[in-house]
């Protein structure tokens, strides 16, 4: 998780007795359980059981109504990989490890974060608390060397790609080892759709990398029939792929190991929110000065299919809207957008490499010395 997506209120405010208080008088409770209203209390993250629109702060990224930072694309709890433990459950013990701890270690850094890391290195000094900025320490997530892909069929596609298209030609697409939009199946095929539609086209690779992640096996057929892309059910070495001179792009849902993972190689981001922090993350990485993302929004469900602070076209999450989104997102990636994106997406690969000597040392030794 980023830095950035903390907001002061996180700390001002504990879950508990706002439950409670929430609980304790009939009219608010509404006949719910205590643990349902921690659960939404935990959820809206703004000192009460709902959202109400409020415009939630967050240093270095742009403001967002208070239900824009949540994202539903992943259907229930249960099928996150976190069903042992409740959204309130995590909040409540990471608020009381927060006012107890001595320091923080975070692997962020001030290239991906220039405005986060000084706020909040700031805020925790004035707790009594040290900020390490460590950096992404990985293995290989930094290194320069690439590795081919050992999987022969993947290897074969990422070459054919090279030789037939070029360089940074290709999509990847991975939605990480726990999450996937599995309450919106249409929009994914829509997805798929649109890329088997491009022309000129655009190659990619769709890793299905958890037991939640699933392509209809009509769709996968269609996509191997194609040529123009590969499913792959089975594991693949992410950091090979991204290292890949055809891979130009990676399709996330902006959890904080893929999109440093890819920002480590250099590679520009679109974004897919699926939950926990990761509407924050979008938002963080597609704005300010030197973007290296687009945060795809048609892909919003539930009462996040309202006004984006930010404004752009109506949020409606439909197919119909996705699928222009989608559309107009990969015609940018290809043009001068897309380009920009890409630089500053090296750029910060290189900023990255120079920090692994410099503040990631710098924090090591400090924290070393603690």
């Amino acid at each position: 998780m980023a830095l950035s997506p903390l907001t002061e209120d996180f700390f001002d405010f504990d879950i508990v007795p706002v439950a409670r208080k929430i609980h304790s008088d009939e009219e608010l409770r509404r006949g719910r359980s205590m643990d349902e209203i921690l659960e939404q209390v935990a959820m809206a993250n703004n000192g009460s059981d709902c959202f109400s629109g409020v415009i939630v702060k967050h240093p270095g990224s742009p403001d967002m109504y208070d239900y824009e930072t949540v994202a539903r694309g992943a259907g229930p709890s249960s099928t996150t990989g976190f069903a042992h433990q409740s959204a309130a459950q995590q909040a409540i013990k990471i608020q009381m490890l927060a006012k107890a701890v001595d320091g923080w270690i975070v692997p962020t850094s001030i290239c991906l974060e220039p405005v986060g890391v000084p706020y909040w290195r700031e805020y925790f000094k004035k707790h009594g608390q040290e900020l390490f900025t460590v950096g992404p320490q990985a293995l290989g997530w930094l290194d320069t060397a690439p590795t081919a892909p050992t999987n022969p069929v993947v290897h074969a596609f990422l070459e054919s790609s090279l030789s037939q298209f070029g360089a940074k030609s290709v999509l990847y697409i991975s939605f990480g080892s726990i999450a996937f939009p599995a309450a919106t199946p249409d929009l994914v095929t829509a997805l798929v759709d649109t890329l088997l539609a491009l022309e000129p086209r655009f190659p990619f690779i769709f890793a299905l990398g958890n037991e939640i992640a699933a392509l209809s096996s009509e769709l996968t057929e269609r996509v191997h029939l194609s040529g123009k892309g590969l499913i792959c059910d089975f594991w693949v070495e992410q950091r090979a792929i991204l290292q890949h001179a055809a891979v130009g792009w990676f399709l996330t849902h902006g959890g904080y190991n893929s999109l440093t993972e890819g920002l480590c190689q250099g590679i520009p981001l679109i974004m897919w929110p699926v939950f926990a922090e990761q509407p924050l993350n979008a938002a963080l990485f597609s704005s300010g000065p030197n973007p290296v993302a687009f945060e795809l929004m048609q892909i919003r469900t539930g009462t996040q299919c309202a006004p984006s602070l930010r404004g752009g076209p109506a949020i409606t999450g439909t197919v119909e809207d996705a699928l222009a989104e989608f559309r107009a997102t990969f015609e940018a990636a290809r043009g001068a957008r897309g380009a920009a994106l890409q630089e500053n997406a090296e750029i910060m690969a290189r900023a990255l490499q120079e920090a692994r000597a410099g503040e990631f040392q710098d924090a090591l030794t400090r924290l070393a010395r603690f």
